[in-house]
């Protein structure tokens, strides 16, 4: 029976399973696996993660009549987002490229087109997913306890390589943010708030939070066994192939 098992990355908590050892025990409970590892899997941006963060305490903030700690909100907003432009997890594609995990579509709360340029993409936000086979397989097993204890090390490289070797496939579901949309729409929040329109300020803040897409990434393992006798050529996509598939 093939099963689906989601790991929230969010924030710097967060990615593969403490308990994820369990995933190829056919006696698991499925919420056990909900269980994280305390390093993330350098999938979502921790500085986009944390401006976003930062915008939703601005706006309710505003919402409370606190402005000026939405004042410092909207500073630490900026401040992330000026760290996240360096950020490896950055990546380009158009709007209309951007795939939504199974089961979602694409927030669009203004009913707009999709834009076909490519711009600056942010992951703010994600969960990773484990295709595992609840049958008896040893082998993957043994390589998702290795690659928690990998992670929890903070070798994300090295899990990485682990569960690929493991034959273990992975997605990467993603909240991604246009970045300097996002930038533009924190700056002009900031002005807006200094010049005493609250009202504006939150509905610009509104826009940033309105510029959220989903991505998914597929990354598909090859078991050792295979790899090493030509009987299986794929592999698991690096995070650059799958942003050009």
């Amino acid at each position: 029976m093939s099963r689906t098992m989601k790991f929230v990355t969010a924030a710097a908590a967060a990615a593969l399973i403490s308990s994820a050892a369990l995933a190829a025990d056919q006696t698991a409970q499925p919420n056990a696996a909900q269980q994280t590892a305390d390093k993330d899997f350098g999938r979502v941006s921790t500085d986009g993660f944390n401006a976003m963060h930062d915008v939703s305490m601005a706006r309710w903030a505003i919402f409370n009549g606190d402005t000026n700690d939405a004042k410092q909100d909207l500073m630490n907003a900026t401040s992330s987002l000026q760290k996240a432009q360096n950020d490896d997890s950055v990546f380009m594609k158009a709007e209309s490229e951007l795939k939504a995990p199974p089961g979602l579509t694409q927030p669009n709360p203004n009913h707009t087109q999709p834009n076909t340029t490519a711009v600056k993409w942010l992951p703010v936000d994600g969960a990773m997913a484990i295709g595992e086979d609840y049958t008896a397989s040893p082998a993957k097993s043994a390589g998702v306890t290795k690659a928690n204890a990998q992670l929890k090390q903070g070798d994300h490289a090295g899990a990485m390589e682990t569960l690929r070797l493991a034959g273990v496939d992975l997605t990467f579901d993603e909240a991604v943010a246009p970045l300097d949309q996002t930038i533009k729409g924190v700056n002009t929040a900031e002005t807006l708030l200094d010049q005493g329109e609250f009202y504006e300020a939150n509905q610009a803040l509104k826009g940033v939070q309105d510029g959220i897409r989903y991505e998914i990434d597929y990354y598909t393992g090859t078991p050792k066994a295979h790899a090493d006798n030509g009987q299986n050529t794929t592999h698991m996509a690096s995070a650059d192939e799958a942003k050009q598939k």
